[in-house]
């Protein structure tokens, strides 16, 4: 790569960009987060500290399986996830079968790692912010001699000096956190600029997935994990952000973002059917006689009246698409024909219905469904001569103790002689509203979620007519 006219090509990829625009949604869940933390120090440290383990561990997996640092076993995987990148806790975690190239690199890539965030923490003072003699030893110290497959790595860029040039302005086009500009969109520059930059020659893109996990919990959020379902998504994201002003790549940050949240979300929330010894009983009892005195409880109201807002506005949308459906299947045979109904919420009767799709589907989104706290769900149906079809939009509260958020998803199941079958989440990712979210953004972020998911859902349902 020819650094010096990669930089020239970044500059226009850097104006290109609305450093201004509000963040549609990290903002919110990184509010929300801030305060649910606060709140579980006080209640449940112990459950915050397994909470936040467990998303550690599921970075440093993603991480390292994404770039082939461990071998495909799971046991020495999760040994190396749970250490983190330090190889000096090598033996510690078990992890003593590991090949010295993937010592050198994890090593290299933590040495790197710290060196970077001093860079972008460093303030403006008018001297040199790299020293390019020392970049390009850290350039060196991340190449290994052997890779995984027994050949050699390319021999890293020696121009450091250029490559030097190229790390300032990546750095330097970044806003300083004391500003209000969306998180999502200085991680989403982080992947690009360093990705197609390549500072830090083939380790670049691990380097860049690292310094965008620190600048998103820089900003009370989540280290970005690229979940399997999202990697096609990533990589298009990439792709096109040279040309989209990182907007494409900035949603994929927000995708991974809401979905850590909502697990986290379920995983405080979680409670013990049957405490196991007498400070569990006491615990689970504190918590209950509590649940009504905290304010920041109180405010986890506000995202039940903008969740209620948002429904009815589904239900309008809804009944649109239905009447178009009408038109595009009915005939006067009698034999196809298209309806809506719907539950508003925490309707007695009807709550409970589509229980069982409701939370097998979400299960599959690596949340608990809560139909106690909130439930609220619009339906279209669709008989033909095949049989009956369901689309079914189902508004649910989000762990087993209710923490003030609220998710939503699109579901496509069809029906049979009283069987279910063809069963599947037809949206990509969950729809979320939180306490700290404003009804008029939750809007805006609905109207994008959910024409993507009804799409989906149609095409399923015609290819299997």
């Amino acid at each position: 790569m020819r650094n010096g006219d990669a930089a020239n090509g970044l500059s226009g990829d850097r104006a290109a960009v609305d450093w201004d625009a509000p963040s549609i949604e990290c903002a919110a869940l990184a509010e929300a987060w801030a305060d649910l933390r606060d709140l579980s120090l006080d209640e449940n440290p112990d459950r915050l500290t397994d909470v936040e383990a467990r998303m550690a561990r599921e970075w440093a997996l993603d991480v390292a399986a994404a770039e082939h640092l461990v071998e495909i076993d799971r046991s020495l995987a999760f040994r190396l996830a749970a250490n983190g990148f330090d190889a000096a806790g090598r033996e510690a975690s078990g992890a003593g079968n590991m090949e010295q190239w993937q010592v050198d690199v994890l090593s290299g890539l933590q040495e790197t790692l710290l060196w970077l965030l001093d860079r972008l923490d460093e303030p403006d003072d008018g001297g040199p912010l790299l020293d390019a003699a020392l970049l390009g030893e850290i350039r060196r110290r991340l190449v290994p001699e052997v890779e995984p497959a027994g050949g050699r790595w390319a021999e890293p860029d020696t121009e450091a000096e250029s490559a030097a040039d190229a790390l300032a302005e990546v750095i330097a086009a970044l806003p300083p956190r004391s500003q209000e500009s969306p998180p999502e969109l200085g991680a989403a520059w982080l992947l690009h600029s360093l990705g197609r930059l390549k500072p830090f020659g083939p380790s670049s893109d691990r380097v860049a997935r690292a310094a965008a996990s620190y600048w998103l919990m820089a900003a009370d959020l989540f280290p970005l994990t690229v979940r399997r379902e999202d990697r096609n998504a990533f990589s298009d994201a990439m792709a096109a952000a040279g040309g989209d002003g990182l907007a494409g790549l900035s949603q994929v940050v927000s995708v991974a973002q809401r979905r850590s949240f909502l697990q986290a979300v379920s995983a405080l929330g979680r409670v013990s059917s049957e405490p196991d010894d007498l400070n569990s009983v006491i615990s689970v009892i504190s918590d209950q006689f509590r649940a009504g005195t905290s304010s920041l409880r109180r405010q986890f109201a506000e995202s039940v009246m903008v969740a209620a807002e948002v429904f009815w506005h589904a239900k309008s949308r809804i009944a649109g698409i239905e009447s178009d459906l009408g038109e595009a299947v009915e005939d006067d045979s009698g034999e196809r024909r298209v309806f809506s109904d719907y539950s508003p919420p925490d309707h007695p009767e009807r709550r409970n219905w589509h229980r069982k799709q409701v939370i097998d589907g979400v299960r599959r989104q690596g949340y608990f469904a809560n139909l106690r706290n909130y439930s609220a769900w619009n339906r279209i149906g669709l008989d033909t001569p095949n049989g009956r079809s369901e689309i079914l939009l189902s508004f649910h509260a989000v762990g087993q103790s209710f923490r003030g958020v609220i998710a939503a998803v699109l579901i496509f199941y069809r029906k049979r002689g009283g069987e279910i079958y063809d069963h599947q989440v037809v949206s990509r990712e969950p729809f979320q509203v939180n306490f700290r979210d404003t009804l008029a953004v939750a809007r805006k972020r609905f109207d994008a979620w959910l024409d993507p998911a009804m799409r989906s859902a149609l095409e399923v349902w015609r290819r299997g007519e």
